[in-house]
């Protein structure tokens, strides 16, 4: 499912979602629904990298971990308003991606994985060693929630509150993921993924335009970092290990890679399975790695390329007729 198809189906996905506080759900249930909206931003931004670039980011979750730090501390510590801090997540993210950007993205394939899974491990070690500035292994406590002073009624303490408002930012990601595909840029992008050497001989700066995706890509999940942080109330250093980045992964392949609405359904996937296979501990890893690995060999276009297959066959058959 791609173009405006997908595109169609996430407006109409998103105006659904709107609607779904206003059924009353459980407090509990409003949780789950913004931790998927969350773990979607993260998934949407990874997309830029694996679906779109082509290149396999083991780093996303530092620059997660970065833009939650970012965000949080100029909160906590400099006296910044929320706002600030949901601004200064993407730049400070946006910095550190254009240098890592600048050195990973000179090679690529499995020599940029490396690179981006050791800037990963370095910044994890630094954020948890440095405790004058980070406060270590203890992470940041009491980020608190979000407020509007000429708006006092939006209290963004309730569950209902925050989950519009990371909604707002779900869909500003899915609109500008979409024009950056029907854009110039976004179609030098996708040639640039689909043979390198070929869209050179074509004239584009293939590495410009490299690094402006991976940039992009860090800054969005700079802004989840923040959102995050301030959902969660403490961050750690655990942001920016494995434990996350791999269900990031997970996210995007299971959901479908390169596309609009791909990481919206891995998200929903990976909070469903989590609560599902709650009873089973850490064995629930095992069974993400079963359903990547199923995903890989049966659906290489994840969940969404179902859709095509059930009812594009379905319209082909009632066209024969």
């Amino acid at each position: 499912m791609t173009g405006t198809t997908s595109s169609t189906v996430a407006w109409a996905g998103i105006a659904a979602l709107g609607l779904l506080p206003l059924l009353g759900l459980g407090n509990y249930i409003q949780h789950l629904l913004i931790l998927w909206l969350l773990f979607s931003l993260m998934a949407i931004s990874l997309n830029l990298i694996v679906g779109y670039l082509g290149e396999l980011s083991f780093g996303h979750a530092a620059f997660f971990g970065i833009g939650a730090y970012a965000s949080a501390m100029s909160v906590v510590f400099l006296g910044y308003s929320f706002w600030g801090g949901l601004v200064l997540a993407p730049i400070v993210s946006g910095l550190f991606g254009l240098v890592v950007g600048y050195v990973a993205l000179r090679v690529k394939g499995p020599q940029f994985a490396i690179l981006t899974l050791g800037f990963g491990a370095i910044i994890h070690s630094v954020c948890i060693n440095w405790m004058d500035f980070t406060n270590g292994p203890l992470g940041i406590t009491r980020i608190p929630r979000p407020e509007i002073a000429w708006a006092p009624w939006l209290d963004f303490s309730k569950a209902e509150t925050y989950y519009y408002l990371v909604l707002v930012v779900v869909a500003l990601f899915l609109y500008f993921c979409n024009a950056l595909l029907l854009s110039k840029t976004g179609r030098a992008i996708l040639a640039i993924r689909e043979n390198d050497v070929l869209a050179a001989a074509a004239g584009i700066n293939v590495f410009a335009y490299k690094l402006l995706a991976f940039v992009l890509a860090t800054m969005m999940v700079g802004i989840a970092g923040s959102l995050y942080a301030h959902y969660m109330g403490v961050i750690t250093p655990d942001l920016m290990t494995l434990a996350y980045m791999a269900p990031m992964i997970v996210m995007v392949i299971v959901g479908g890679k390169g596309t609009v609405v791909g990481p919206l359904v891995g998200a929903f996937v990976y909070v469903a399975l989590l609560e599902v296979l709650r009873a089973s501990g850490s064995m629930r890893m095992l069974v993400f790695a079963v359903l990547l690995a199923l995903c890989v060999i049966a659906l290489p276009g994840g969940v969404v390329s179902l859709w095509p297959r059930l009812f594009g066959q379905r319209a082909a058959t009632e066209k024969r007729r």
